[in-house]
C-alpha cells in the first residue's frame, strides 16, 4: 500500500458521512441540533490525544456553533458510549485489514504467519465506576479497568481485545486466547496466562505458543517402557555445566490431559539470578515460608515451553524471540503515559469516562496504524526503524491541526496529511548504536534460513 492509499483509507475512518451513520444506528443522533456528531466524536479523539487537559469547557468553545459546557456534559450518556464504542470496532477492523505487510522481520515470517505478543494491564479508574469495573478490593482502588492486548509484531498491529474489570486474573482470560489466533501463527504469552485447557486449543488449531514453564506444573518424561515418569528438572539444572538444557519431548499436566512440548532451560546471568532469587525469597518471606532449595535453582533460570517444531523454532533462538514479548509492556506503557490511557477530567458521569477510555483507545489504533505504515515506507526507503514513542509525541502536537482538518476535509486534509507524513518519516527514525544493534537487526542476523536449521541435539 502506497501513501496515497494509505491516506485515502485513513481519511475513510473519519468521514462525516459514515460516523453521522454510526450516530444514528445507536440513536445518539435522532435530530440535528447544535452539537454535530463528527465534531462530537472527533473532537474528543483528537483532543485526548493532544497534549491539552479537554475539559468539558474547552470542548463546548471548540464545536463550529459554540454551546454551553452544560450542554456537552448532557451528550455524554449510555448511547454515546455505543457510539464511540462502534467506532472503535470500525477503526479496529479497517487497521488490521489494511495493514502493511511485514517489513522488519521477513526471516520471521517466513515460519510464521504471525506473531501476537499478548498480555494484560490495568489502571484506576474514578470510584463512580466501581460497579462496571470493580477493582481487587483490600487496599486497591474502587474501581479498576483491566486492558487485555494484543500486539502483532510482524506488521506492529495494535488490538486491544478485551476491557474488563480489574480484578479478572490473567488466567482466567486464558481461555479467550485460542479465539484471537490462527494456523501457523506463533503466540508468546507470560506464564500468568499458563492454562493447559487454553494450550490444547491452540495446539488443535494448528497455531504455537512460546511462554515460561510454571514452576507449579507438574512434568514428565517418556522412558524407553512407554510409560510416563515424574521429572525433576531443579535436579536436571543444578547436575547441568552447560549454559542451556534442551528437552525435546517432556510431558505437561496429568494423565489424561498430558500435552507433549519442548522444554528449554537458559541459564541467566549471576546478577539476574541474584535478582530473581532475592525476589523469590522477599515473596515468600510475606507469607512467612522459606523458598525451596529447588525453587531457588529454578529461579536462576529462563526455563520455556513451545509446541512449535525446531525446524520452525530453533532452540538458540527461543530465549531471544522471548524477549520480545517485552514490546507490549512498552505498548502499555506509552499508551499510559503518551497517550494517557488511565487519565480522566471526568469523576461523577460514568458515561463521560467510558467515552474518554475508547476514545483514547480509537487514539491509540490511530497512532499504531501510522507507525506501521511509516515503518514499512523507512524500512523500504533506507531499512531504518521508526520510534513509535516519537511518533506519538509528534500526534500528541498536531491532533488538534489534524482533528480541524479532519472538519474541514478537501485539500486542508490532504495538505495536512502530507506535511504530518513527512515530518514523522524524518524525525522520528531510531537512531543506530554501534555497539549494540537493534532488535530487528539482531533478529534478521541470528535467525536462520528454514533450509539450513538443524534439529537441535538434546542434552
Amino acid at each position: 500500500m502506497d501513501r496515497a492509499q494509505f491516506f485515502e483509507q485513513f481519511s475513510s475512518w473519519f468521514e462525516p458521512a459514515r460516523v453521522k451513520t454510526l450516530a444514528r444506528q445507536v440513536r445518539w443522533l435522532i435530530r440535528e441540533g447544535k452539537i454535530d456528531a463528527f465534531e462530537f466524536v472527533v473532537g474528543l479523539v483528537f483532543g485526548q490525544m493532544s497534549a491539552l487537559e479537554l475539559s468539558l469547557r474547552a470542548q463546548a468553545n471548540a464545536y463550529t456553533e459554540p454551546v454551553k459546557r452544560e450542554a456537552v456534559h448532557q451528550r455524554y450518556h449510555g448511547r454515546a458510549v455505543a457510539l464511540f464504542h462502534a467506532l472503535f470496532d470500525e477503526c479496529l477492523h479497517q487497521s488490521l485489514v489494511q495493514s502493511p505487510q511485514p517489513s522488519l522481520h521477513q526471516a520471521l515470517a517466513a515460519h510464521f504467519a504471525a506473531i501476537p505478543l499478548v498480555d494484560s494491564s490495568s489502571f484506576d479508574c474514578p470510584p463512580s465506576l466501581a460497579q462496571l469495573y470493580p477493582g481487587c478490593g483490600g487496599g486497591a482502588s474502587l474501581a479498576n479497568c483491566k486492558l487485555l492486548l494484543s500486539y502483532e509484531y510482524l506488521r506492529g498491529q495494535f488490538e486491544p481485545l478485551a476491557l474488563l474489570a480489574g480484578k479478572r486474573s490473567d488466567q482466567g482470560l486464558a481461555d479467550r486466547l485460542p479465539g484471537h489466533v490462527q494456523a501457523n501463527q506463533l503466540l508468546l504469552m507470560d506464564r500468568g496466562f499458563f492454562k493447559l485447557r487454553a494450550l490444547h486449543r491452540i495446539q488443535a488449531l494448528g497455531a504455537y505458543f512460546l511462554m515460561p514453564c510454571p514452576r507449579s506444573v507438574s512434568l514428565r518424561v517418556e522412558p524407553p517402557d512407554g510409560s510416563l515418569g515424574q521429572f525433576n528438572l531443579a535436579q536436571q539444572l543444578r547436575l547441568c555445566p552447560e549454559a542451556c538444557l534442551d528437552l525435546p519431548k517432556v510431558y505437561l499436566g496429568k494423565d489424561p490431559d498430558v500435552l507433549p512440548v519442548r522444554l528449554a532451560a537458559f541459564r541467566l546471568s549471576p546478577e539476574s539470578a541474584g535478582r530473581h532469587r532475592a525476589a523469590l525469597r522477599e515473596a515468600q518471606r510475606k507469607h512467612g515460608r522459606t523458598p525451596s532449595a529447588e525453587a531457588l535453582e529454578l529461579a536462576g533460570w529462563l526455563i520455556l515451553i513451545t509446541n512449535a517444531p525446531v525446524q520452525k523454532l530453533p532452540t538458540a533462538a527461543m530465549s531471544y524471540l522471548y524477549r520480545v514479548r517485552w514490546q507490549v509492556e512498552l505498548v502499555f506503557k506509552q499508551c499510559k503515559s503518551v497517550l494517557r490511557l488511565d487519565v480522566t477530567k471526568a469523576r461523577t458521569n460514568i458515561f463521560r469516562v467510558q467515552c474518554e477510555i475508547w476514545a483514547r483507545l480509537i487514539a491509540a489504533v490511530v497512532t499504531f496504524a501510522w507507525h506501521a505504515h511509516l515503518q514499512a515506507a523507512a524500512w523500504a526507503q533506507s531499512q531504518r526503524e521508526i520510534s513509535f514513542a516519537q511518533v506519538a509525541q509528534v500526534f500528541q502536537q498536531y491532533a488538534l491541526a489534524l482533528a480541524t482538518a479532519l472538519i474541514e476535509r478537501g485539500q486542508r486534509l490532504h495538505d495536512q496529511l502530507w506535511k504530518l507524513w513527512r515530518l514523522l518519516l524524518y524525525t522520528t527514525i531510531k537512531g543506530r548504536q554501534r555497539s549494540r544493534p537493534t532488535t530487528a537487526e539482531t533478529l534478521q542476523a541470528f535467525w536462520p534460513d528454514p533450509a539450513q536449521t538443524q534439529p537441535a541435539k538434546a542434552v
